[in-house]
């Protein structure tokens, strides 16, 4: 019987040794978009032999690894203040700090929630933040690497496990009056075959998702009409390659960049001076869902390029830009309450 795409199921857990896949429970369970796809590789060599024959030995199976997309819509959980799919973005990203003690954030705060202000900012020692922070790694911290199980087709006589995975890259996208939403590109060290486990339901996520209108976007704390917003994290991952095991020890970030761009309405030189005069500017973003908030603030931003065009007899600027750490360490910082 043929199996559909659409009756996959996903669930994505932390792995707390790299390359072993935890215990999987209904709460890992993933919504995902209808574009996330995996696939299983394998590496083949070539033997190099002599033999009375024109043909030559069989190829031999080596590493087993991965590659793909996972995307969902920027959902809110129905309780606390994480995301739907909230493991890929800390994996993505590198850090994840939850509301509590000298940890999370508070959003369009400066401060620890008394000065309203178009940021997301760091709860520091002594403060108790309201929201969850997805912020960068440093290269001192530990990797986050994640397993994924697909039920193929919804069944669980079809399994494939990847382990040892680590996102490439991460983009959010928020279209105009549509549903925001995270792709990750993500490489896997190594997948295994099983039939017959126990199948994975998940709790449906019962909260609408965050919705590209009514949006707080500011640069510099102005407000502007702004289209085509993304921002993107990547991240250059160079596989450790060992003997023992799989063939791949480890995967490492070497470097991260945080990209993005934007295109807004034309209304005078500011941004345009921005980049002329290698001004630093700060980017940021606030929706809502019900009683749930989503920002994304960048709080040092240099544009790359910036053009003008028409748009049905109005003028829009389309503008790249690169993000850049501020003097708290910070490049970007997501949150969610």
């Amino acid at each position: 019987m043929a199996l559909l795409s659409k009756g996959n199921i996903f669930a994505i857990a932390k792995e707390a040794t790299f390359n072993t896949a935890p215990t999987f429970a209904d709460g890992d369970v993933v919504e995902v978009t209808g574009d996330t796809s995996l696939s299983p590789n394998v590496d083949t060599v070539q033997r190099n032999v002599i033999k009375n024959s024109f043909l030559g030995q069989p190829s031999i199976a080596t590493k087993e690894t991965g590659s793909g997309t996972v995307g969902v819509e920027l959902i809110p959980e129905d309780s606390g203040t994480d995301l739907n799919g909230d493991a890929v973005l800390e994996a993505a990203l590198g850090i994840k700090s939850g509301p509590a003690a000298d940890n999370g954030a508070f959003i369009g705060y400066s401060d620890a929630g008394t000065t309203t202000a178009n940021e997301v900012y760091r709860a520091k020692s002594g403060e108790t933040g309201t929201a969850t922070l997805y912020t960068l790694s440093k290269p001192a911290d530990t990797v986050v690497s994640l397993a994924i199980k697909q039920f193929v087709g919804g069944s669980a006589d079809d399994v494939i496990t990847y382990t040892g995975v680590v996102p490439n890259s991460t983009t959010f996208n928020f279209p105009v009056a549509d549903i925001a939403t995270v792709s990750f590109d993500v490489g896997a060290s190594g997948f295994a075959t099983t039939t017959g486990e126990t199948l994975l339901t998940g709790v449906p996520v019962t909260g609408a998702p965050f919705v590209g209108k009514s949006v707080t976007f500011t640069v510099d704390g102005v407000s502007y009409c702004a289209k085509d917003l993304s921002f993107t994290v990547s991240n250059t991952i160079t596989d450790i390659e060992c003997l023992t095991g799989s063939g791949i020890g480890n995967k490492v970030p070497t470097a991260k960049e945080v990209t993005g761009s934007i295109t807004l309405t034309f209304e005078d030189f500011a941004e345009l001076d921005k980049l002329k005069n290698n001004t630093d500017a700060k980017i940021y973003l606030e929706m809502t869902s019900g009683a749930k908030k989503f920002a994304i603030y960048l709080p040092k931003v240099r544009y790359t390029s910036l053009s003008l065009a028409d748009a049905d007899g109005l003028i829009d600027q389309q503008i790249e830009f690169a993000a850049f750490d501020n003097a708290d360490g910070d490049a970007i910082l997501v949150a969610s309450l």
